[in-house]
């Protein structure tokens, strides 16, 4: 896989922790479906099943990340895998909200909560 444009990846304890790099704002569909595709390639290409997105660098998504967010929720379900989402901020947990994807994701408060909720 290449590497990552708008994602920075880390690996803890077996889990892939992905932040967005230079996309605070993210509307321009240019930008969101690169990230998309990146979010997949993450999955499917480095078979990496446990993905926590930190959203703390981002202060906006636009309704075509938010499919694009659905989409990857779709293809870990596939792959039998887990996702969890950390760091939104308060506009960004009301778009979760009024989108209704807080039933969609396990949204966490903090890193460390989310990341304590991956071991068995």
């Amino acid at each position: 896989m290449p590497t990552p444009n708008h994602l920075r990846l880390e690996d803890v304890d077996g889990v892939a922790v992905i932040d967005f790099v230079d996309s605070s704002l993210m509307f321009e569909s240019g930008l969101v479906q690169s990230i998309g595709d990146e979010l997949i390639a993450i999955l499917t290409e480095q078979a990496r099943h446990k993905l926590l997105i930190d959203f703390k660098n981002v202060q906006y998504v636009s309704s075509t990340m938010l499919a694009q967010l659905a989409r990857l929720a779709k293809e870990v379900q596939k792959a039998k895998g887990q996702l969890k989402i950390t760091g939104l901020g308060p506009v960004l947990k009301d778009t979760f909200r009024i989108s209704h994807f807080e039933s969609l994701f396990m949204i966490y408060d903090d890193r460390a909560s989310a990341l304590k909720a991956f071991r068995p």
